[in-house]
């Protein structure tokens, strides 16, 4: 048995990404070893981290605390044989450190930005493969869908049928959504003639707004603390973020309309979408409403569109990928 750190941070201004995808390989690698997070914080606790230290905790894991300001300082006293990190806030000086510090690490990979000084890197992502990676040889790489993150439930999930007319629609743009893009979606369907599902994060700001749609729109219907499973079963398609919840809809069969809203998005959408996965709406920032309009009823009225995107995403997603992931991991831990 291993004892394993995770390195990742959640909330208000980061999302909850990092923290969502590295709890689905902790649940996997806590069945035959110690693993605990390590987790940022700032002086007084703010929302800025609060959110995902809450939900690791609430999830069963040991969380370390360490000063925002003193990253590597506060590693050094941290004992463990394997150390994965799930970050943009580091460098190369960070992975140079890090191996110095621990006997294994790892890295959560989404955009190639460094030459890594790491074990192995984990990228799921649909594109990871295009991605000409800088590290020594000994580093092992853990790329594309076949290393899915899949939470338990969308693991088990089955396809599911098409149905010929839509009436569902869910929209999800993550946990955090610190920019209100939610309310900018919300403000250009409305007026569509679908049933809207909300997906309101854990780190959400401006519910007041949101709840105000809800309550002069009989169309839509903002869920709280939901059972994703069983709200992408319902729906028809999705209007999503370009982040990990295109794979737990993949697994799903449900097709999405892809909104670009960070960096790393970018390749991931553009990828998905010449695989014939998604439909790319590209950067929220850029959505006008005639657009956002014309292509969900173009999709909702085009049947064999849909399910060729059902059976594209029904081909693409392995969903034994985290305990894949976690056996070789194991083994380039020895």
């Amino acid at each position: 048995m291993a004892t394993i750190a995770i390195r990742a941070d959640g909330g208000s201004q980061i999302g909850m990404g990092h923290i969502m995808r590295t709890l689905v390989l902790a649940k996997e690698l806590a069945k035959t070893n110690d693993v605990f997070y390590l987790c940022r914080i700032d002086k007084p606790l703010s929302g800025r981290y609060s959110y995902g230290i809450e939900k690791v905790k609430n999830e069963g894991f040991k969380v370390i605390t360490i000063d925002e300001n003193n990253v590597l300082g506060e590693l050094e006293r941290i004992q463990c044989d394997c150390l994965i990190t799930d970050s943009y806030d580091v460098d190369e000086h960070y992975f140079t450190k890090t191996k110095e510090l621990f006997k294994k690490t790892g890295y959560f990979d989404d955009m190639n930005l460094y030459h890594f000084d790491v074990d192995f890197i984990i990228n799921q992502n649909i594109n990871a493969e295009d991605l000409n990676y800088n590290t020594d040889k000994r580093t092992i790489l853990f790329l594309g869908p076949g290393f899915a993150l899949l939470r338990d439930e969308f693991r088990k999930s089955k396809i599911k049928k098409v149905n010929e007319v839509v009436k569902d629609i869910l929209i999800t743009l993550g946990g955090a959504d610190f920019n209100n893009y939610t309310a900018k979606i919300l403000q250009l369907i409305k007026e569509l003639r679908y049933n809207f599902h909300v997906v309101v994060g854990p780190s959400f700001k401006y519910i007041d707004e949101l709840s105000n749609y809800e309550k002069m729109n009989s169309n839509i219907k903002l869920h709280f603390n939901t059972n994703m499973k069983a709200l992408m079963d319902r729906c028809d398609i999705a209007i999503s973020a370009c982040g990990s919840t295109l794979y737990e809809l993949a697994a799903c069969g449900v097709p999405a309309l892809g909104l670009i809203i960070a960096e790393n998005q970018k390749e991931i959408a553009k990828k998905m979408e010449q695989e014939k996965l998604i439909i790319n709406l590209g950067p929220i920032d850029k959505l006008n409403k005639e657009k956002l309009v014309n292509t969900v009823e173009e999709l909702c009225s085009d049947l064999n569109r849909r399910e060729q995107m059902n059976y594209n995403q029904s081909i693409v997603i392995d969903k034994n990928g985290a305990e894949k992931l976690c056996k070789n991991i194991m083994v380039a831990i020895g």
